[in-house]
């Protein structure tokens, strides 16, 4: 594994700065999304208020309110996902610098 064999594809020359930008905003999506969803009881209001309009449902049946961008941000799917449909497209573009290790 330490050899590169594990992974199977790699970069000819050296690693182009966009996949470590890519993989690391990705990452950071991910990590934020899936950290803030997992506290929202933890620092979420269960009444609405003028600050905390944005309405969470969860399958328990518990509705928490919380900041409107706060709450845009959490129903923005479409981040993680474009992010990994525009990591797939620049590996495809530039396929001809990717070689089977």
């Amino acid at each position: 594994m330490a050899d590169g064999k594990f992974l199977g594809w790699r970069f000819k020359h050296k690693t182009p700065l966009w996949f470590p930008l890519i993989v690391a905003a990705l990452m950071a999506d991910s990590v934020l999304h899936f950290g803030l969803l997992f506290t929202v009881s933890s620092w979420a209001s269960v009444t609405r208020d003028a600050s905390h309009s944005y309405r969470i449902p969860f399958r328990d049946g518990v509705n928490y309110f919380i900041d409107p961008v706060l709450g845009w941000y959490l129903d923005a799917r479409w981040i993680g996902l474009g992010l990994l449909v525009l990591l797939i497209v620049l590996l495809v573009v530039n396929r001809r610098n990717l070689e089977r290790s």
